[in-house]
């Protein structure tokens, strides 16, 4: 807990020595959100806000207003004389500010706080509650707030994920499906406001729901097969099978990401040394899969590149797919990775079903299913190329969000490359 007015930290003197506070959640791990400033004031009486995540246990918070006065049992320290819960805070205060992310900067909140209101304002429209953090992490930042006329959300993005609402803006004038309402977008934050969509949330629909979802998927790539190059005119990258091909002996040559000991950074799930070589040696193998899948002939069109659950809302009787951030212009099958994920695998077939029942007005179902055979392995590789261009991006201090998700489609990877028979549809062995 920082005072960034003093530079002090609110420490627990409880129990002898100050210690920085410490708070008990059930689960393997504390909500990175207005839930865990909800349980810091409920514990402590101090009104406090999320300023970074450190590590999966471990977060900065700030004051939310002027109020030095310490609760009962607690006090203002410096930093130096407090005795420490982990090496992440020490690191955090040995870390330039010029490093951090904008929405892990104190001010951020306060200036997107003023850009929801002066939006508000323009719309005729104002808030009947204060703004609350919906999602903190090293990829974006959402806040909703409450209006008299239904919520509203301000989300912040990296850089090369800056195109999701030209995009959905794009998507929602065809008159394809439902789309976020965007009503208002600041490029050079990269941040844009949206009306809430309400709905059902993906992950708690039943299996004939997500068949819907999935179907509204097809149907909008089948119409954007045509559309590509207006895709590629509102930001969609494109990544060919050539450009995929070319990729993957770097990728798989990265020792920086292969070669990391099992840390709690990772989870522990780093992969072991017979893993890191049986995944050296799958170039030969995905650069055949690419060829394969090229020639089979299925167009290139929009591909969504983070299909799941979590990222769809029944309303009504219509599907909305939301989260357009890495939408990229690529084979369609590459959706099916983490639309896959976790199924039993009579479940994972049936979804494969219902995607090959979908494109068959444009590709032969036979096609299809062996265009699957060839598409499951590079799926993973699409999924592992995100996940570590994130890495990337966000460097060190945050790649423990993407490094154990990396992992896993690593052994999915190599599952599916020893699987020659495609005996599984889906990712369970």
């Amino acid at each position: 807990m920082l005072d960034t007015a003093t530079g002090l930290v609110l420490a627990d003197e409880r129990h002898g020595a100050p210690r920085l506070p410490r708070l008990e959640f059930p689960g393997e791990h504390p909500p990175m959100d207005d839930r865990l400033t909800d349980a810091f004031r409920a514990a402590t009486g101090v009104v406090a806000r999320l300023l970074e995540p450190l590590d999966f246990t471990t977060a900065v918070l700030v004051l939310r207003s002027p109020d030095p006065a310490p609760p009962a049992g607690y006090g203002w320290h410096a930093l130096d004389g407090v005795r420490r819960n982990s090496t992440a805070v020490a690191e955090w205060a040995m870390r330039s500010g010029d490093a951090r992310l904008p929405w892990f900067t104190p001010g951020w909140f306060e200036r997107a706080d003023r850009y929801i209101d002066e939006t508000l304002g323009r719309l005729g429209r104002s808030r009947v509650a204060p703004t609350r953090q919906i999602k903190l992490w090293s990829m974006s930042s959402v806040l909703r707030t409450e209006t008299d006329t239904g919520a509203v959300y301000l989300k912040a993005v990296l850089p090369h994920l800056a195109h999701e609402p030209v995009v959905t803006r794009f998507l929602a004038a065809q008159g394809v499906g439902d789309f976020a309402q965007v009503i208002a977008h600041s490029p050079q934050d990269r941040w844009w406001i949206a009306q809430d969509f309400g709905g059902v949330d993906g992950w708690s629909l039943p299996e004939t729901a997500l068949t819907r979802a999935l179907q509204q998927l097809c149907h909008l790539q089948l119409t954007m097969v045509t559309r590509t190059a207006e895709l590629r005119t509102v930001g969609c990258p494109r990544l060919s099978l050539p450009q995929l091909a070319a990729i993957v002996p770097e990728l798989l040559a990265r020792d920086d990401i292969w070669q990391a000991g099992k840390a709690p950074r990772n989870r522990r799930r780093a992969l072991a040394p017979q893993e890191r070589e049986r995944l050296r040696s799958l170039a030969p193998f995905l650069t055949e899969c690419c060829e394969r899948l090229d020639a089979v002939g299925l167009p290139e069109t929009l591909v969504h590149r983070d299909f799941h659950p979590g990222n769809v809302v029944l309303r009504g009787e219509g599907v909305l797919v939301h989260d357009w951030s890495f939408a990229t212009v690529s084979q369609p099958m590459f959706d099916l990775a983490s639309w896959l994920l976790d199924l039993t695998e009579p479940v994972a077939r049936g979804r494969v079903t219902a995607f090959i029942r979908a494109w068959a007005a444009s590709t032969a179902p036979d096609v299809l299913w062996q265009a699957w055979r060839h598409a499951k392995p590079l799926a993973a590789v699409v999924e592992i190329l995100k996940l570590v261009e994130l890495s990337d991006v966000v460097g060190r201090d945050h790649d423990f969000n993407w490094l154990p998700m990396t992992y896993g489609w690593a052994r999915r990877l190599l599952n599916a490359a020893a699987d020659s028979t495609m005996q599984t549809w889906g990712w369970r062995q």
